[in-house]
């Protein structure tokens, strides 16, 4: 079972871990701040024991990297990792920019959202128009800037999964 440490500091960058499985090019930790594929959002990469990591992924209650660069370190190892800082603070914002952009959808026309997906500063959203409003582009480009201009906080919580 691994221990997700993003989710108790999600500007953590750097940590150490014990390995707690292997795979052929894959490493499972107690513990770890690389944030898995998920929810159409893409995982964090990295270098974790000298290993650059370039995908990581939840499975049960494990998160495994997939890892290249050399041999993996033995099960029990004690390793350090650092989480690529730039590509995780631009998927932080792309993430934030699209619960802005769902807020504002929802608040002006009551349409949930049905899907998505999203890289570092790049990102897809499908949502149910039936049709599409004449005028969407600026109307939603003008009330997304507008929630942007009025710098509301921030908050983050977890909400169950029911």
């Amino acid at each position: 079972m691994t221990e997700l440490l993003y989710l108790r500091d999600a500007y953590l960058t750097r940590f150490s871990a014990r390995v707690a499985g292997l795979r052929e090019d894959a490493i499972a930790l107690d513990r770890t701040a690389f944030y898995p594929t998920g929810g159409g959002q893409a995982c964090d990469t990295g270098v974790l024991a000298g290993l650059t990591v370039t995908d990581v992924r939840k499975e049960g209650a494990d998160v495994w990297h997939t890892v290249v660069g050399g041999p993996l370190p033995a099960e029990g190892a004690e390793v350090q990792g650092e989480v690529d800082w730039d590509r995780r603070h631009q998927l932080m914002r792309t993430h934030t920019a699209l619960h802005v952009l769902c807020g504002v959808i929802w608040n002006e026309w009551q349409v949930p959202v049905t899907g998505g997906n999203m890289e570092p500063l790049s990102a897809r959203m499908d949502f149910e128009f039936d049709p599409l409003p004449e005028g969407f582009g600026p109307r939603i480009e003008e009330l997304v800037n507008a929630a942007l201009a009025a710098d509301h906080p921030i908050e983050v919580s977890f909400l169950p999964r029911d």
